[in-house]
């Protein structure tokens, strides 16, 4: 006869499982659970009920034993009892674990850690010390709506006051802020321009990507139960976390020469100057959503308006009216920010690994300056072919090889092989309204059919801080804008591709 697990006698199969939990002592004994999945006959030859002593020799070696034998009475220390002691302490781990402060017994949760701190000889220890690190926080509905309503909260105020906690905030957002392959800054699967049912997620080292995350919840609205779309909760993360690094501006070095002038007289055609980096921490600063409270309406907007695509995505059940995802308008004009972006090594080690990074390296940040214009094809337009596979979002869904030209009243844009050819024109305004939130203009009857984006990084700013053109296009699901950006000249050695993507406001 063939040698079986189901033939090993139980005490070879304790012995396997004891030494396969040896290799990973902390955290639940999962090996045990996949055995007991296997069959029938596996789970009960490795139920407590058939193998008590596997229990006990699984507790011990766990978790200390001397406080609960000190206090405890020897039959409150049976293997039954000790088998339910080490899924609750298990339960409660992961729960810390996994940041799971929303967990419905949460303080049952805290006051068995409690317990397993008193009864620490060292063992313990290592089990919440393992627990406690290395471990993503989750995107629930608490965390999300948590991170949220502190950036809608942040004040210049605010962050004067928080000079103690601001380097710790940095810190806890960085893991929202940075990891976009499990937290992404959108609602819809990245990889289709055209969304289905039969969206399929990508799974790689880590998972399925994105993680599974809470789509929806209930909320009571004008006395209604009504469904309500969780945003996501990166956007916020790195608002919030953009607003506090720049608390920190960015240092003169004393060598630089004081303005353009004087560096081209020195022969230095290109790199910042010191009137440029004064300029950068002057003006490229996150615009507050606080410091918007009293301003007054903007070419008809009021100040709720900029939020109506985000209330769109929130409240799609209750709308009245066809979704405004994207607002006409949103980037046209001059835009002035800054970037942060982990160095690359980092960022593969994230990929590569399923535990979280116990810190994020600083990352310093750097200037951007971008001039926008959008360009429409209404239904009376051949709109640009759609690309589709699994590289498409890296160029922003726009078929490879594109050439686009801008023109006097217009962007033209031609395929490779001149495969195609068509032209874009600008935003048609409806004459008698100041808004521009309309997705069509019946009056010269032209629906929006498509949106691309262009743009490029003007002088001065582009010799101060090299010269970069974008062009992106907008996703009609949902409104997310993706941007790649490119050297404007192919030809010089500047860094290469980027992608920016994320909605508007």
């Amino acid at each position: 006869m063939r040698p079986s697990l189901l033939t090993t006698p139980p005490e070879i199969l304790e012995h396997i499982v004891l030494l396969a939990v040896r290799d990973s002592p902390h955290g639940p004994p999962s090996v045990l659970r996949s055995l007991r999945l296997t069959c029938r006959i596996l789970n009960e030859t490795l139920s407590v009920e058939h193998n008590p002593h596997l229990y006990l020799m699984l507790f011990f070696h766990s978790f200390d034993m001397s406080s609960p034998n000190r206090h405890l009475p020897s039959q409150r220390l049976s293997a039954l009892a000790l088998e339910k002691e080490l899924r609750t302490r298990h339960i409660a781990l992961q729960c810390i674990r996994r940041r799971n402060f929303d967990h419905p017994d949460l303080a049952g949760v805290l006051a068995t850690v409690y317990i397993i701190f008193l009864e620490d000889d060292g063992r313990n220890y290592e089990q919440i010390d393992t627990a406690s690190k290395n471990a993503w926080p989750l995107e629930n509905e608490v965390n999300t709506l948590t991170v949220a309503l502190l950036w809608f909260t942040t004040s210049h105020c605010g962050l004067r006051q928080e000079t103690q906690l601001r380097q710790r905030s940095i810190d806890m957002l960085s893991y929202y802020a940075y990891a976009g392959f499990r937290y992404p800054c959108f609602t819809e699967p990245e990889n289709m321009f055209y969304l289905s049912d039969k969206t399929k997620l990508a799974v790689s080292s880590y998972g399925m990507s994105p993680p599974s995350r809470p789509a929806t919840m209930t909320v009571r609205y004008f006395g209604v139960q009504t469904k309500f779309t969780l945003p996501p909760i990166a956007p916020f993360a790195i608002l919030s976390q953009f607003a506090r690094a720049e608390e920190f501006p960015l240092k003169v070095p004393p060598q630089l020469p004081a303005n353009r002038r004087e560096a081209l007289m020195a022969g230095i055609l290109s790199g910042p100057t010191k009137e440029d980096i004064e300029h950068f921490n002057a003006h490229c600063n996150t615009r507050l959503i606080c410091s918007r409270s009293g301003d007054s309406p903007v070419d008809g907007f009021l100040k709720s308006r900029s939020h109506d695509p985000d209330w769109s995505r929130s409240l799609p059940g209750v709308l009245s009216t066809e979704p405004s995802y994207y607002v006409p308008g949103t980037l046209s004009g001059y835009w002035r920010g800054s970037s942060m972006m982990p160095c690359l090594d980092f960022y593969k080690s994230m990929l590569s690994s399923a535990e979280a990074p116990s810190t994020f390296p600083s990352s310093g940040r750097f200037p951007l300056y971008v001039r926008f214009r959008e360009y429409y094809c209404y239904s009376t337009t051949t709109p640009v072919p759609v690309e589709e596979g699994k590289s498409a979002f890296f160029n922003a869904f726009l078929p490879q090889g594109c050439h686009w030209y801008e023109v006097k009243d217009g962007l033209e844009l031609v395929g490779k092989n001149n495969s195609f050819r068509t032209k874009y024109e600008p935003f048609r305004r409806q004459q008698d309204s100041p808004q521009c939130g309309d997705a069509q203009d019946s009056s010269q009857g032209g629906e929006i059919r498509d949106v691309i984006i262009v743009g490029e990084t003007e002088e001065p700013y582009a010799s101060a801080w090299n010269g970069y053109k974008y062009i992106g296009r907008v996703r009609p699901s949902d409104g997310l804008v993706i941007l790649v950006r490119g050297p404007h000249d192919v030809h010089t050695d500047l860094p290469g591709r980027a992608l920016f993507r994320g909605y508007g406001e």
